[in-house]
């Protein structure tokens, strides 16, 4: 081939590549200040307005503050926590709300504090607030005399099919239990336990989920948690009925330096559209450049049955740890990659946003730098429905667009035919059609960000597609059709 052909045709190449590659553009949305509060505790969850919301540290009476902030970047503080604080008895409302928020049928946020009654280190508490900030406390740990339903919940709450939330409490005062107990609250406020993990200081074999719960594709919840007998560097995925029946999906650590990953899992888990589970550990591994005592953290996934496990990446495995290392959450977004940030290390020192395919091919998205706010906080990042990732560090609320398309997603992924279904969008003003699976439904446009439509008889499991004047959007995941 004459040389000017071989150039022409690398240069055609490198071209094609360009187009093909979505562009990377990273934008300080807001910063964060202690009235505001800092270091957001929970992921960013789309309201029905299409605004986010979450949590942060500090607020106007140094307890938190419940943070709405738009996709141009308007941040306000709904609500600050304990603005009654009394020293005899903390705070009635709670104190330091962690872990994940939830976004109710009703439009409403649900979510837990740490501490905050009897006493500033008090037992927790678990809340509603409005999208205008109107405050409800729904039930206060501990105020029996055996502390039947436990203390301190700081993983969140999941929502669950039946419209109730799902979430964990720490062992309760006095008792022999190891770990602490899953509970069910409907959104007027009725709590129930439904497992004590762990009973007695050694752990079954069905010992049951730790940590954050993911409702999986077939209405049960996948979580981590203890191996029987309970060891320090082990770990296991369980499968949990909604009733609280738990069973072990796949153990880690086969080996006795837990090549899998370290410790205990903890982090929230994603679930790809066939079934499979991702998740990161936040320490252990084999990277190659990793000086950390416990590890750098691994990137695994497991078959949707258990039978498998693959590690997709050991960070601080590039020189100077470039793509960082202490991994947090995975979220699935629409381009089928997994996305996360790590705390530390990147060109920097202050972490990374990366990238990993189904099959762990791993790139760094983004470096942080002081300029961004220092170091990305341990929570996952969120794909709102415009298209684009949203995050936070320390000091800062970001975004990142990727050039991926906008889409509608459910509140809730299921139903059976004839229920209600809320669907969340941008521009959806004049929508003319929406489909499941290709089977048309009536619906009500009610918001620019908002439709409900009625899973029509007929439809089978698939993708929800929503026709607008300028576009067609479909749902960034399947829609499980129940009988």
């Amino acid at each position: 081939m004459p040389r000017i052909s071989a150039l022409a045709t690398v240069a055609t190449f490198l071209l094609a590549l360009a187009i093909a590659a979505p562009a990377q553009t990273f934008t300080t949305l807001a910063n964060l200040t202690t009235t505001t509060g800092q270091t957001p505790l929970s992921p960013l969850v789309q309201g029905f307005d299409g605004n986010l919301y979450g949590t942060t540290v500090n607020g106007a009476n140094g307890f938190g503050s419940f943070i709405q902030v738009t996709p141009s970047g308007v941040l306000t503080s709904l609500y600050s926590f304990c603005p009654n604080f009394n020293a005899n008895y903390g705070c009635a409302d709670g104190a330091y709300p962690i872990g994940a928020v939830a976004l109710g049928i009703d439009g409403n946020f649900y979510g837990v504090t740490e501490e905050g009654f009897y006493s500033e280190t008090g037992n927790g508490t678990i809340y509603k607030v409005t999208p205008a900030g109107a405050f409800t406390v729904l039930h206060t740990f501990c105020q029996n005399v055996n502390c039947t339903d436990g203390a301190n919940p700081s993983l969140g709450l999941t929502l669950a099919r039946s419209g109730n939330f799902y979430g964990l409490s720490s062992a309760p005062e006095g008792s022999s239990a190891f770990y602490g107990q899953v509970f069910e609250i409907s959104s007027s406020g009725a709590f129930h336990n439904l497992l004590t993990v762990c009973p007695n200081t050694l752990c079954p074999a069905d010992a049951g989920p730790i940590s954050t719960l993911l409702l999986s594709s077939g209405g049960a919840f996948v979580g981590p948690g203890p191996v029987a007998g309970f060891s320090d560097n082990a770990a296991a995925l369980y499968k949990m009925t909604p009733s609280g029946t738990p069973s072990i999906l796949y153990t880690f650590c086969p080996d006795t330096v837990c090549h899998d990953g370290g410790y205990s899992l903890r982090t929230p888990l994603a679930q790809s559209a066939t079934g499979q589970i991702f998740g990161t550990f936040f320490e252990g591994g084999l990277g190659a450049n990793c000086t950390q005592v416990y590890g750098c953290g691994t990137a695994f996934e497991v078959s949707a049955n258990g039978s498998s496990f693959t590690k997709l990446h050991d960070f601080c495995s590039q020189t100077a740890c470039a793509d960082g290392y202490n991994p947090g959450a995975l979220i699935l977004a629409t381009d089928g990659n997994y996305y996360g940030t790590a705390i530390a290390g990147g060109k920097h020192g202050y972490g990374t946003l990366f990238r990993i395919t189904s099959t762990g091919h791993f790139a760094v998205v983004h470096s942080f730098s002081a300029a961004d706010g220092y170091a990305p906080t341990a929570i996952s990042l969120t794909q709102a429905t415009d298209g684009n990732l949203y995050g936070a560090t320390t000091q800062t609320i970001y975004r990142v667009s990727l050039g991926l398309a906008p889409f509608v997603k459910t509140v809730l992924n299921s139903g059976s035919a004839g229920n209600t279904v809320i669907i969340l969008g941008n521009n959806l003003t004049g929508s003319t059609s929406v489909t499941f699976n290709g089977i048309a439904a009536t619906f009500t446009v009610v918001s620019p960000t908002e439709i409900t439509a009625t899973v029509p008889t007929g439809a089978t499991t698939g993708t929800i597609k929503v026709v607008t004047p300028t576009t067609t959007l479909s749902s960034n995941v399947a829609f499980q059709v129940l009988p």
